[in-house]
């Protein structure tokens, strides 16, 4: 079993930090843009790995497909449930209580569309994840991969004067808090995608500038402004290179070459 940190003692502050904060609904607003084409095709059956409290997965579910949730976090697992009920989504969904490795070797279904946002930061072994997901996608399948980008946490901390944090070779956090405990340099990342002969096919940034604004720039700005902001220039070198989080959609080919 991979190593994660316990997220049934941190949900509420998820709850309250992320999906609650303008910063969690900029990240559900551009993966609902970057996900909207691919939804287009109704009755997909799509695996939501590592879940979570099901907000993005219940979106999904109201474009009429067919969702697996599947996360390790049991606190977390009943929160999807309550707010797919409260949708009226039940129908839709099965959630699963299982680390995501765990799952993926025992369950023998592939998925048309499998969802990993957030997730990879917080194992200690990623290729062993993407290898997994690989095997329940598939042939022709897409991924959607969204990951916390290890070059913004220098970037943050340098323009808050934290050179010291920001010159550190270690970045990891510690496990009690929201910092991940492995994130993602982009580059390898791509290499292990590629080394799985996986393609990607779009790449852009989640919250390129959003977490560098000062909370007075915050204040002054509708979130409809940042957003504007944010969806411009998500897609384009280098400000790609310097967001919180990069999604990648990357689809598996219908045959080996």
């Amino acid at each position: 079993m991979t190593t994660q940190t316990p997220f049934d003692r941190l949900s509420d502050r998820f709850n309250r930090n992320i999906y609650n904060s303008p910063k969690g609904q900029i990240r559900l607003a551009l993966l609902q843009q970057d996900l909207s084409a691919l939804l287009s095709t109704p009755a997909q059956l799509i695996l939501d790995a590592g879940g979570g409290q099901g907000q993005l997965a219940s979106w999904c579910a109201q474009q009429g497909h067919q969702l697996v949730l599947c996360d390790m976090s049991a606190t977390m697992l009943e929160e999807a449930q309550q707010l797919a009920r409260a949708a009226n989504l039940q129908a839709q969904f099965e959630f699963i209580h299982s680390p995501i490795e765990d799952f993926c070797q025992q369950d023998t279904r592939q998925f048309d569309l499998i969802l990993c946002h957030a997730v990879l930061e917080w194992v200690t072994d990623p290729k062993t994840l993407l290898e997994s997901l690989e095997q329940r996608l598939k042939p022709g399948g897409k991924l959607s991969l969204m990951f916390y980008n290890r070059h913004s946490i220098v970037l943050r901390n340098a323009l808050r004067g934290n050179f010291r944090k920001a010159l550190s070779p270690n970045l990891d956090g510690d496990g009690t808090g929201l910092t991940p405990i492995n994130p993602c340099d982009p580059q390898q990342i791509e290499a292990l995608l590629e080394g799985l002969n996986l393609q990607i096919e779009s790449r852009a940034g989640v919250r390129c500038f959003y977490d560098y604004l000062p909370l007075p720039v915050r204040k002054n700005y509708s979130f409809e402004d940042i957003l504007e902001l944010e969806c411009r220039f998500r897609q384009q070198p280098p400000y790609i290179e310097m967001a919180r989080y990069i999604h990648l959609i990357v689809r598996k080919p219908n045959t080996l070459n």
